[in-house]
């Protein structure tokens, strides 16, 4: 399964954020991030835009303003965030091209209940377990 691009920049923008020593305390701009990230910054900001609706972050307009995480990171369980982030898709679809198998195809249920694995399995870590990464941390440590 590959993730969505929107996915993989909510992801990294979370874990950029729950990898400092405060997380809690810690913002960034829009700006910064797509900067550090090398994305285009309309990018980020529907990134942003969206991951502050679903209430991953708190953004701030204004002086001393920024984004910051809204919930502690282990407390955010990254199957929990993907969920929200990726559309609601299937991993097949039988019906938009009628398949002659559909009706004793056991297939669409196994890919069905592999996706639902895949996001069981990534609800086995949190941001804080990820953020941890020593690579992570080098980045923070120069983007600083």
């Amino acid at each position: 399964m590959q993730l969505t691009r929107f996915s993989d920049l909510a992801l990294r923008l979370l874990l950029y954020l729950a990898g400092h020593d405060k997380p809690m305390e810690t913002t960034a701009t829009v700006r910064a991030v797509s900067e550090l990230f090398n994305v285009p910054y309309t990018h980020m900001v529907k990134v942003t835009h969206q991951l502050g609706r679903k209430g991953w972050l708190t953004t701030t307009k204004g002086k001393g303003g920024g984004l910051r995480l809204s919930r502690p990171p282990e407390q955010v369980r990254i199957g929990e965030i993907l969920r929200t982030t990726e559309p609601a898709n299937e991993v097949i679809d039988c019906f938009t091209q009628a398949c002659p198998l559909r009706s004793v195809c056991t297939l669409k249920e196994a890919l069905d209940r592999a996706y639902e694995a895949f996001f069981r399995e990534l609800d086995q870590y949190t941001l804080a377990d990820v953020a941890a990464m020593p690579a992570l941390q080098k980045l923070i440590q120069i983007s600083l």
